[in-house]
């Protein structure tokens, strides 16, 4: 090969590329170092939107269905919550006939009495014949009268515990005492038998001393009720009849019937 031979384009070996980096044509598609320009159908456009509007008679129309069927509303009024009242605790009413058999005396007596939620009302009257003291063999005849406001203490599905208060009287032949009266009762179940434990002791301190203690069981039919037990009664006069004390101890069982509704 001569020196004048022309070399070939592929093979720039030892030879000068003529062309510099500035003239260099950049690819369409890379931009870099340049702008480009904005080209006139690129600038944002605006979209025109047509509303069409609705007949009125459609519009009516669709809210009378809105209305009648929930299913078409949108939106449904919020719901308004009631509160249910908490269960309240019937009256209960409990009421009977109670006889006893206290040594030589015999007593028959009723006693009716109200419990709510936590208060309530005790009346009891109680008739007893028994014999003088004066050795004459003649049968005296006192009549004990209570009528007590009651607190309950504990209340439940199982018992109750209460304290009672409020005024008591005893009528003998000659005489009339009126006094103020205390007392606690209680009655509960025993496990799931029909059968409740029950007791109850009373107290007036004065004019006369009165002390009047019972406990026993009672049975439950629905509604009806037999109880039984043993009482125990203790009577002074503190010596207002004739000046010396006159004092009876009655013990023995006594037996009732009653009604709880």
């Amino acid at each position: 090969m001569s020196r004048g031979a022309r070399a070939h384009p592929a093979s720039a070996v030892g030879q000068r590329r003529e062309r510099s980096r500035g003239n260099r044509r950049a690819h369409p598609a890379s931009a870099i170092g340049r702008e480009r320009t904005p080209r006139g159908d690129d600038a944002p456009r605006r979209r025109v939107t047509r509303v069409r509007r609705l007949p009125p008679g459609v519009i009516v129309t669709g809210a009378l269905i809105g209305a009648t069927r929930p299913g078409f509303a949108s939106a449904r009024p919020a719901q308004r919550v009631m509160r249910e009242p908490e269960d309240t605790v019937p009256l209960l009413v409990r009421m009977g006939v109670q006889g006893d058999l206290l040594g030589d005396a015999g007593a028959m007596g009723l006693f009716m009495a109200m419990d709510g939620r936590r208060l309530g009302l005790d009346t009891r009257i109680t008739g007893m014949t028994l014999p003088a003291t004066d050795g004459s063999g003649a049968t005296d005849r006192i009549t004990l009268l209570s009528a007590h406001a009651s607190a309950a203490l504990w209340a439940g599905a199982r018992g109750r515990l209460r304290l009672e208060g409020g005024f008591a009287s005893a009528h003998a032949p000659s005489i009339l005492f009126v006094g103020p009266s205390f007392a606690a009762s209680a009655e509960a179940c025993i496990g799931a038998s029909p059968v409740d434990i029950e007791a109850r002791i009373q107290a007036v301190p004065f004019p006369h001393r009165q002390v009047d203690a019972q406990a026993g069981l009672a049975l439950h039919a629905g509604a009806l009720n037999l109880r039984g037990g043993w009482r125990a009664l203790y009577l002074n006069d503190a010596g207002h009849t004739n000046g010396e004390e006159q004092v009876e101890r009655l013990t023995g069982p006594y037996l009732g019937l009653g009604l709880t509704f």
